[in-house]
């Protein structure tokens, strides 16, 4: 790593950018700033740099902050005249179709325009033709149509409210490592899944039984625990990072009641894991790819491109994943 940047959008003096796609926007533009000088082989604060990097990136957080708010609350510092236009705005879709809103669609105008000044100054330097340049997201955000929405609040405090939520140990088992303020007593988790990590990793098949049984009060959707949860991740009695349970909420739930945002991430939803990907290169063939592919395919296929062994990577000597496909190399 030659030269990081990564200024935080959530204090900005103080300030939280993410309260407003326009603010976001202006953060976004900051590292765009920075990627266009080491283009021009400077380091991103316009010094003289190493010269042009083989590997650059970063990311914007506008189209995710234009899909999450409720109500758009600029800070008269940014950008007022736009600022101004969208204040107190909803964020998010129109409709279940992903129709924008005025909101979300200057996040998505102004990453595009940004992506198009990445792209003029790759050309100004004459190595656009051998960039490849790859277009993703790590997450998406759930749910896109605005009436899925549902804010029935924490998970904790739902399992409390449940008839017998403050005597069967299950329910109690919840509400104690929710509770905890710190130290190894438990956690509750929650946004549009909850993560679960209890006191006693033992109640762990009780307390799923539990849940399961309540489903439709908790707006429970799927509960993993045990074999099915350690069939895709790592044994929570062997790695503290994994929860003992994870609770998948029916699509459009969120457990939260907060009124700042109308999407969440987190969770295992269509919405949620499915993604946009583009790979882009003048030499390439202009075409849709339908097969499934995954995000964890984009690392290898950067190193097979760059001309170093993919193998390199411990991830894909564990997991073999594979490159993206249908690439010319």
């Amino acid at each position: 790593m030659d030269d990081l940047f990564t200024p935080e959008i959530t204090n900005v003096n103080g300030f939280d950018a993410t309260v407003s796609v326009v603010c976001t926007v202006e953060n976004d533009q900051k590292k765009v700033r920075g990627i266009i000088n080491e283009i021009h082989g400077l380091k991103h604060d316009g010094t003289p740099g190493p010269g042009i990097p083989a590997l650059f990136g970063m990311n914007f957080q506008a189209v995710s902050v234009g899909q999450k708010l409720a109500h758009d609350n600029a800070d008269p510092s940014c950008n007022p005249s736009v600022g101004n236009a969208l204040r107190g705005h909803a964020g998010g879709y129109l409709d279940g179709s992903g129709k924008p809103t005025d909101v979300l669609a200057y996040g998505l105008q102004q990453t595009d325009e940004a992506l198009g000044q990445m792209i003029q100054a790759l050309k100004s330097q004459g190595i656009y033709d051998s960039t490849l340049i790859v277009v993703t997201a790590k997450h998406g955000q759930s749910p896109i149509n605005p009436v899925k929405v549902n804010k029935p609040g924490h998970f904790a405090n739902l399992v409390a409210g449940l008839p017998d939520g403050t005597t069967n140990p299950a329910a109690i088992a919840i509400t104690d490592a929710a509770n905890c303020a710190t130290g190894p007593c438990g956690l509750v988790q929650d946004d549009d899944v909850a993560l679960i990590w209890l006191q006693n990793q033992n109640q762990a098949n009780a307390v799923a039984a539990y849940l399961n049984a309540n489903a439709n009060t908790l707006f429970i959707d799927e509960v993993l625990a045990g074999p099915e949860l350690t069939l895709k991740f790592n044994d929570p009695k062997k790695d503290s990072r994994t929860p003992d349970i994870m609770v998948q909420p029916i699509y459009g739930t969120i457990y939260t009641g907060s009124q700042k945002k109308n999407a969440e991430h987190g969770g295992f939803s269509f919405g949620d894991t499915n993604v946009g990907l583009i790979v882009s290169n003048p030499g390439l063939p202009a075409h849709v790819l339908k097969t499934p592919v995954a995000t964890s395919q984009v690392a290898p296929t950067i190193l097979k491109a760059l001309g170093v062994d993919p193998n390199t990577l411990k991830s894909v000597q564990k997991e073999k994943t594979e490159l993206l496909p249908d690439l010319p190399f």
